[in-house]
């Protein structure tokens, strides 16, 4: 677990994140448009992706099981059709955003490169 650390570290911090943001602005009533906006949606792909690694790892009982660079395309662009195509016809409460896909994308990179740095410290260690 310790080659995975950039990535166990992204997901706490965007777990922290969340949980501050929707303190305030449910609790607090202190709203930051841009960050209402736009942080969850950067948020919600790091900690999706890794729920999805975890439970796989669990079910599949591969703790070295890593998501495919497919996997995580078809999580977001799932995230992507549901968000911002499905939801919205289903209630008024939400929207169509375009700029919530540059957002789930930002956060999916995120992802992405805190495994590159985990699998280069892996490897790093390991030519030691």
């Amino acid at each position: 677990m310790k080659q995975e650390s950039p990535i166990l570290i992204l997901v706490c911090v965007s777990a922290v994140l969340f949980l501050i943001h929707q303190y305030l602005q449910l609790v607090i009533q202190l709203h930051i448009t841009f960050l209402d906006n736009y942080l969850d949606p950067i948020l919600l792909m790091p900690l999706l992706l890794y729920a999805v690694l975890w439970e796989r790892r669990i079910l599949l009982r591969d703790r070295h099981l890593v998501l495919s660079y497919t996997d995580i395309l078809g999580y977001f662009l799932l995230v992507v059709l549901i968000g911002e195509g499905l939801f919205p016809l289903i209630s008024e409460k939400f929207t169509a955003d375009y700029w919530d896909i540059l957002a789930y994308a930002f956060g999916t990179l995120s992802y992405i490169m805190a495994r590159k740095a985990s699998n280069f410290k892996h490897f790093k260690t390991n030519k030691s």
